[in-house]
């Protein structure tokens, strides 16, 4: 996974740093081969801290959440947990498509077709 981690009006320090890696470790996971990067913005306004996150996926799906709170961890949490129920709403609908469609297996058996009878005319 490539990660983007960009700071607006904040220092990335390498504490700061193992603190998203860290939280981005549970989207690798839900994830897996089918994370392709992740853009994380860390902003400070007023009293509040920022985590804004943004996922790419395979086959161009883009999965966004932002987190406002006063500390990063937390901020960074509900971002990650935005992000993880988007996922899971997708894939529950894969999920469901996969069961509606008919396997061959449970189709009925073929009804043979007959040909139409000759009449015969006189």
């Amino acid at each position: 996974m490539r990660l983007m981690l960009t700071g607006r009006q904040v220092d990335i320090t390498p504490n700061l740093r193992r603190l998203v890696e860290a939280r981005l470790a549970k989207l690798e996971r839900r994830f897996g081969d089918a994370l392709m990067s992740t853009q994380v913005v860390l902003s400070r306004e007023k009293n509040r801290l920022v985590a804004d996150v943004v996922v790419h996926a395979r086959q161009d799906h883009t999965f966004a959440g932002i987190g406002t709170t006063q500390a990063w961890g937390t901020s960074l949490t509900a971002a990650v947990k935005k992000v993880l129920q988007q996922a899971e709403t997708l894939k529950g609908k894969w999920q469901a498509r996969k069961r509606t469609a008919s396997s061959v297996r449970t189709l009925p058996p073929a009804v043979p077709v007959r040909a139409p009878r000759s009449r015969k005319r006189a």
